[in-house]
């Protein structure tokens, strides 16, 4: 199922990205296992050559110039953040210093973890890892399951890359999710 307004949202994208000048192929992966997904993506990012992946998933909403604000920083990891759909809402990742992001927080900062919902990937970092690139693991710290995204953010730190989170970017992105409506409780 594709959300409505998540491909309002990819439309508006890819015409203001055309505009500024980017090439831009789209990827549909389909697999129930969100890691699945995403490594089939990669998959067929590499096959066409894709300098970059942007990860955009499709219970995301997310501004026109998601492409151009995330390039223009500079990184090879970079993406906003975004609540997760469990109450109380809080933003999913957390700062280099391990506190969860905020609100408060302000421009682009460095993440120990970010979610891969709107994530921009330089493809050379998959040209350095071993396949899978994504997949579900174990904190042994902490005793937590990790997400694919948190799992896979812990392997390109310890391939020594940074990643980063547009805080005024995610102030923009909205995740979609379901809600029950009811008047009898």
């Amino acid at each position: 199922m594709v959300h409505t307004d998540f491909m309002l949202s990819l439309i508006h994208v890819m015409q203001k990205a055309r505009a500024a000048g980017f090439r831009i192929s789209v990827v549909n992966s389909k697999a129930s296992i969100v890691a699945i997904g995403r490594n089939l993506a990669v998959k067929a990012g590499r096959e066409t050559r894709a300098e970059w992946l942007l990860f955009l998933d499709s219970d995301m909403i997310f501004p026109a110039e998601t492409i151009e604000r995330l390039m223009s920083h500079g990184r090879d990891v970079v993406g906003a953040t975004y609540p997760r759909k469990i109450l109380p809402l809080a933003f999913i990742g957390n700062r280099l210093d391990g506190v969860p992001f905020s609100l408060a927080d302000k421009g682009v900062i460095e993440a120990t973890r970010m979610p891969a919902g709107c994530l921009l990937i330089k493809r050379d970092i998959f040209d350095r890892m071993q396949e899978p690139f994504f997949r579900c693991g174990y904190d042994e710290k902490s005793g937590e399951i990790l997400g694919e995204d948190f799992w896979f953010s812990d392997r390109v730190r310890a391939l020594g890359y940074s990643l980063w989170c547009d805080m005024e970017l995610s102030r923009h992105v909205e995740h979609i999710g379901s809600y029950r409506f009811n008047l009898h409780k």
